[in-house]
């Protein structure tokens, strides 16, 4: 992607993806960002360059041994869940598993805690795989196209803030 505004072109097939899903579920909760993990080195550093230059604010942090970039969007990207501000961008794992592209949309319950927001939507018929990290532990179903949506008891940045500054 050579710019920001081809960025958020191509990830409009990954949000309206998302978008049917919530109008199916409706989940209370908040959206909180998308993920996009890219492929090498200099796809993240490229993109890196690109975003610093075109949004309010960017933060770096080492997690799992690897960069992570939380960038706020100028103009945020449009869900049925409300608006986007952040962009997860994801170096390289440290195994080169990764592939580059939108891989998954966080968010976080509105009221309740995450098990309450996971029953509710197990109630729905919603199959979640359980992903134990070593920071945390995460909640994902996966939509048709691979692109999943990753259930968080809380928005990234808060934890950022809590843990980081």
């Amino acid at each position: 992607m050579d710019s920001t505004k081809q960025f958020f072109l191509t990830a409009q097939d990954s949000i309206e993806e998302f978008n049917q899903w919530v109008r199916w579920v409706q989940p209370k909760a908040l959206v909180d960002h998308i993920c996009f993990k890219c492929e090498d080195t200099e796809e993240f550093e490229r993109l890196r360059t690109m975003f610093e230059a075109e949004s309010q604010y960017s933060y770096q942090s080492i997690i799992s041994g690897r960069r992570i970039l939380i960038v706020k969007f100028l103009e945020p990207l449009q869900t049925g869940l409300g608006d986007v501000w952040f962009l997860e961008l994801s170096d390289q794992k440290l195994d080169g598993s990764q592939t580059s592209g939108f891989d998954h949309i966080e968010m976080y319950p509105m009221e309740e805690t995450l098990e309450s927001l996971v029953e509710e939507l197990r109630a729905k018929g919603m199959h979640f795989a359980i992903v134990e990290r070593p920071h945390h532990t995460t909640y994902d179903f996966e939509l048709g196209s691979g692109f999943k949506v990753r259930l968080e008891p809380e928005a990234l940045i808060e934890k950022i803030q809590r843990e980081e500054m």
